[in-house]
């Protein structure tokens, strides 16, 4: 599907919602690549329904002539006060690029004024769970080097990868622009543990390494992205429980 047949087609599901939901609606707009005009051929189109709070459908996704549609279907108080969390530079970026089909009386212009406010606000405690989650990564990789199991072994690697590129996008104040370019923009952030790129193309596969190169890169990239933490005061470890 083209860009301009994506297009096309997010301006009858923009009708469909009018038409199904009416009054209730008070924004549709489209997000993510396709609102960037970055699409390629297969890629997703994502939709986002704002509502009157108590009138929001369920979701939807699904394949529609060879594409993936996912409308999110958002209560207006619930997209006006969005949680800060550890997927952070994901979430705002979705938001931040849009293709807006619908609004009354200007209303993503608040969507707008939440978001910058969200850019002042302190972010160590959700920067705090992004190092926990790569840290669980690593640990995950941990286990499946002990359980000499080659697919789980190799399957967290990727998933140790993306969890620190999210944190180095983080920690930079970085917001996604694309799926496409997540490990890119990350690349470029001007802090960044050292090899980087190295490390990353180690622990995705696009350098050959076995399980001990690879586990020797997952060790030395976290102890770099923990030390880079503690230079923004986020520190990981606790010396008593909490509770």
């Amino acid at each position: 599907m083209t860009h301009e047949e994506r297009l096309e087609l997010a301006g009858r599901l923009r009708d469909l919602i009018l038409e199904r939901y009416a009054d209730a609606v008070i924004a549709v707009f489209v997000t993510s690549s396709t609102a960037r005009g970055l699409d390629l051929e297969f890629s997703d189109l994502e939709l986002t329904a704002v509502h009157r709070d108590g009138a929001a459908p369920p979701d939807r996704s699904y394949y529609y002539r060879g594409i993936l549609i996912e409308v999110s279907h958002v209560e207006e108080s619930k997209i006006l006060a969005p949680q800060m969390e550890a997927r952070w530079p994901e979430t705002a970026g979705g938001y931040r690029g849009r293709i807006v089909l619908y609004e009354r009386d200007r209303w993503t212009e608040r969507l707008d004024q939440v978001l910058d406010a969200f850019d002042a606000v302190e972010r160590t405690p959700a920067q705090r769970m992004a190092l926990l989650d790569m840290l669980e990564f690593r640990d995950k990789l941990r286990n499946a080097r002990l359980t000499d199991d080659e697919i789980f072994f190799r399957g967290c690697a990727t998933y140790f990868a993306d969890s620190a590129t999210n944190f180095v996008l983080f920690l930079n104040g970085r917001q996604m622009v694309t799926t496409r370019w997540f490990f890119q923009q990350a690349l470029e952030c001007p802090e960044q543990p050292a090899r980087f790129r190295e490390h990353l193309e180690v622990l995705l596969g696009v350098r050959r390494a076995n399980r001990e190169e690879i586990s020797a890169v997952a060790e030395g990239l976290a102890n770099g992205l923990i030390t880079m933490a503690a230079a923004h005061g986020i520190v990981a470890e606790s010396e008593e429980l909490l509770v």
